[in-house]
Formats: structure tokens, sequence, C-alpha cells
């Protein structure tokens, strides 16, 4: 078998990673449609680059960036596309560095509880949960062991309710400064055992997340 993986291979593969994309998965037969013009493209242009050595994310990021791609579309539609698969790219790929994420049953697996008592957290907003069709993603960074993360719950009670489950997951995952001169990220403190300053700090902070700045 040719070491290339082959185009209807790579396709199926791509599109069942953008499925997972909310804002992308909406379009999918456009999206097929353009994924099997571009790598039949690179075909007929006897790409050297070994396409079935890359990752998903890599294919992902080849696609985004591919002056195929610009053939395909507008250059409007191409810049919003582009941000929008690189974006989702970059963000699933840091949250690898922190555990990934979770299904539901693997949830409620660790917590020894239900999936439909997982739902009910998920509804009260105190998980971070990532919609995926019908279910959710759970970044594993929220949970130690078999509990949640300490003070999980409190500090997303206290952020604005529009916030999304990929900007609650932003906020944990970047230093904010702390009294003493600190620079860490919440998620990291939290883990540790945050003492009442820090604690403090993050809350004051969750609490202005995402805050519209006064003119």
């Amino acid at each position: 078998m040719d070491s290339h993986r082959s185009i209807h291979a790579i396709v199926d593969t791509l599109a069942a990673t953008l499925e997972k994309v909310p804002d992308v998965a909406g379009g999918s037969v456009r999206v097929l449609k353009l994924l099997t013009n571009v790598f039949q493209q690179w075909s007929e242009e006897k790409t050297k680059e070994n396409l079935g050595s890359l990752t998903d994310a890599e294919l992902l990021q080849k696609l985004a960036t591919s002056g195929s791609i610009a053939g395909a579309l507008s250059t409007r539609e191409t810049r919003k596309q582009a941000r929008r698969v690189a974006a989702k790219i970059e963000f699933f790929e840091r949250l690898k560095e922190f555990g990934g994420v979770l299904k539901s049953q693997a949830v409620a697996s660790a917590l020894g509880t239900t999936r439909q008592t997982i739902n009910n957290h998920v509804k009260k907003g105190t998980l971070i949960a990532i919609q995926e069709g019908n279910d959710y993603l759970y970044p594993a960074f929220q949970f130690v062991g078999d509990v949640k993360l300490p003070h999980l719950e409190e500090i997303l009670g206290l952020m604005k309710k529009n916030v999304s489950a990929e900007a609650q997951c932003t906020f944990f995952l970047n230093p904010i400064a702390f009294g003493d001169g600190q620079v860490e990220l919440p998620y990291v403190v939290l883990k540790g055992g945050a003492n009442e300053e820090q604690l403090s700090a993050i809350k004051r902070e969750a609490a202005l997340f995402m805050s519209s700045t006064p003119a």
C-alpha cells in the first residue's frame, strides 16, 4: 500500500475531526467537497510531502493555510474559515498539555457517579463542558483524581453567564499575577492548594474575566 494515506481516508479523518468543531460542523457537506477538491489538487501536483506522516492537527493546519483553499473560497471567507479552524486546532492542542479531554462516561466513572448527574452539573454550570453534537467533551484539567479541581464550582460561578467553555479553559490555563509578584496559571495554583490570598486573587480575576472595558 502507498505510504500516503488515500485522499478518501484523509477526507474521512479530517471530516470526523471537523465535526467536533461546532461552528464548522454545520457546513459539513460543503467542507467535505472542499476537502476533496483540495486533496485532489495536492495529489495532482504530486506533492513531495508525505501526508500520511502528519497528525490530524498538522493536516488541518496545512489545510487552513493552503493556497488550494484560497483558490476554492473568496478571500474574505478564506480568512474567516482559516482563522476558525486554526484557532480550534490550537485550542485542542493546548488542552492536550493538560490531559486532553474526557467523554461523559469517562467523567462519570472517574467521579463515581452517573452520566445523568454529570449532565446536571453541565446544566448548572459547575463543570466546563464543550458541546460535541449531542454529547460533551470535558477538559481533563478540571479533575484531580476522583474529584473536581479545588474551588472549580465557586470560580465558574463568578464568571459571566455568557462565557464559553473555551474561554473558561483560557482563564484557568493562562497566567495571572498574584500580590507577591508570582505569575502562575490559576489551574496550577488551585491544584497545588491555593492559600487565602491566592484564592482571593483568582476569584477577583474570575469575576472580571471577559468584562467589557469602559471607554
